[in-house]
């Protein structure tokens, strides 16, 4: 099974994830077979809702008492992916293209909601001296952006929105922490690539050009989504739910109380006001009563919705890239949004 799409082309298995437990104690402790219940959240250690109910210490308060706790810190999608195949994954946001390569490779588990709109969090930045005012001006230029990862599939959309093919640019396949040396080298005449990489280029004499949310334009919608494997899903709805009810609210605080989320998170990460503010300021949820419209996810057995036709459009991206052997015939089987109709009610 291909697990490369990675976000930050790391692709470790799930036996080499950093697993920081709750209350002390490992991953797959006694909690199980005591009867207690236990939920494996993933977190990409960043200024997440995740982070935020951990540096609360309001687990108990979220999932209640009787259920054990343990954060999962992934660096990539991949290993999302591999986590959760491997049964020691239970819910993580991540952006869309892992899911879909986990889907194709048959890995049980299920898009439940979606956790924010990609607006401004990743964008093409050209370099002020390269003559690139518009998208067509990409045309021989050097662009480099971390290949197999949602920025590819972006780039590679919006290009063929601005009628240039793979051919006419210099396409560079780099890791998202080399971009701002080979930017300040001027290697590269732009970049497509997310925050906080976005604000060094722009500081070092670069424009943002074009965003990923000028796509929904085109009928894509790009987004992070909550995955949630199968069986889990299955015996522990409840648990789903509950998780789900505290997101929305917590998204709320992100976007009306900053000061608070500031406060808490520079204490618990150990990073500056500036981090976690940009953070904050990129961050754009999706309500569920919005999310069940055709815009989004649809209501539960709603067909073609506009998340739905996106996946299919980066199936086709990964199979013609070779991140998957095969398109899934029915990307609504993916799609799970009993738990958005819920929240709607």
């Amino acid at each position: 099974m291909k697990l490369n799409l990675s976000r930050r082309h790391f692709n470790l298995t799930a036996a080499q994830m950093v697993v920081g437990t709750i209350g002390g104690g490992s991953l797959l402790s006694g909690a199980q077979a005591q009867g207690q219940r236990q939920v494996n959240l993933g977190t990409f250690g960043s200024i997440d809702v995740q982070n935020y109910i951990r540096a609360k210490n309001a687990m108990s308060q979220t999932f209640g008492a009787g259920t054990k706790v343990d954060f999962v810190t992934v660096r990539a999608g991949s290993e999302v992916i591999s986590a959760i195949a491997g049964n020691s994954l239970d819910m993580c946001n991540l952006g869309s293209s892992p899911m879909v390569v986990g889907y194709a490779n048959g890995v049980k588990a299920s898009l439940v909601y979606v956790y924010k709109n990609i607006i401004d969090s990743e964008a093409l930045v050209v370099q002020n001296s390269a003559n690139i005012k518009k998208v067509a001006d990409l045309k021989g230029k050097r662009l480099g952006l971390p290949f197999n990862t949602s920025v590819h599939f972006a780039a590679l959309a919006m290009l063929k929105n601005a009628g240039l093919g793979l051919s006419d640019v210099q396409l560079i396949n780099m890791r998202a922490d080399t971009i701002a040396s080979a930017w300040t080298r001027r290697e590269i005449d732009a970049s497509y690539i997310w925050v906080p990489v976005i604000p060094k280029l722009v500081e070092d004499a670069g424009t943002i050009l074009f965003k990923t949310g000028d796509l929904n334009a085109t009928g894509l919608v790009m987004f992070d989504a909550f995955l949630v494997r199968d069986d889990f899903k299955t015996k522990n709805p409840d648990l789903v739910l509950a998780f789900l009810k505290d997101f929305e609210q917590i998204a709320t605080t992100f976007k009306q109380n900053p000061k608070e989320v500031v406060d808490t998170m520079t204490k618990f990460l150990g990073v500056d006001e500036a981090a976690v503010m940009r953070s904050l300021n990129t961050f754009y949820p999706v309500p569920a009563k919005e999310q069940l419209t055709a815009k989004w996810l649809g209501k539960p057995g709603d067909k073609d919705s506009a998340v739905v036709k996106t996946l299919q459009v980066q199936a086709e991206f990964l199979k013609e890239t070779n991140q998957i052997n095969a398109i899934p015939k029915d990307m609504n089987g993916l799609i799970d949004s009993s738990f958005v109709a819920k929240l709607a009610a």
